[in-house]
């Protein structure tokens, strides 16, 4: 039997074109025969390490940007209703996803779903660990033990590697994916990356 692939997915939850890749990505992967590995991430350290900046700080890039955030979901007919803060620190939530990747890593897509829904659709709070506790128990998981990795100094250390190993795979921006060692940032990749994995490389 051949190896699957693997798309390793970066996204950081505060990003509503990571919301949209979310919802997308399971389908790719199905119909390339090929796994998705999530790797969530914190973009403001990435961006440091870079040197690169969210569009939003830029006042023209932010205006089009934040119309356009709202068209991509539509286009895709998924619901959003942009939040009333944003962005926000998503640290606890990622811990918490840290945590389910070592214990029941089946589940991390169904997770970044709810998670993603619950900011960018239903308007809740995932930074504080009841509010990432409410949305894993509403999924059927175990949500008080997840959000405990917000203080476990494993969690915070998994984190920080996280965050060196997206930079060490030449992620600047939210989503960003690579395969072997092809690359494709931004959700309007994806059609490539599809191709890319159900096709072949071209």
């Amino acid at each position: 039997m051949a190896t699957k692939q693997t798309i390793d997915f970066y996204y950081d939850l505060t990003s509503p074109y990571s919301y949209v890749a979310a919802e997308l990505i399971e389908g790719i992967a199905r119909e390339g025969n090929a796994e998705v590995n999530y790797l969530p991430t914190l973009l403001g350290f990435v961006f440091k390490a870079t040197g690169n900046s969210a569009p939003m700080m830029n006042p023209t890039k932010g205006k089009y940007s934040a119309n356009d955030f709202l068209r991509t979901a539509r286009y895709y007919d998924l619901p959003i209703q942009w939040p009333r803060q944003f962005p926000i620190n998503a640290t606890c939530a990622t811990r918490a996803l840290l945590k389910l990747k070592d214990q029941q890593p089946d589940k991390m897509g169904e997770l970044t779903r709810a998670l993603y829904r619950a900011y960018f659709v239903e308007g809740k709070d995932i930074t504080t660990v009841d509010g990432v506790a409410a949305v894993a128990d509403a999924i059927g998981l175990n949500g008080a033990d997840l959000a405990l990795a917000n203080d476990d100094e494993a969690y915070k250390a998994k984190t920080r590697d996280l965050v060196q190993q997206a930079v060490g795979a030449g992620m600047f921006g939210a989503p960003y994916f690579v395969v072997g060692k092809e690359c494709f940032w931004g959700q309007d990749r994806m059609e490539q990356l599809r191709r890319w994995v159900v096709k072949g490389p071209f």
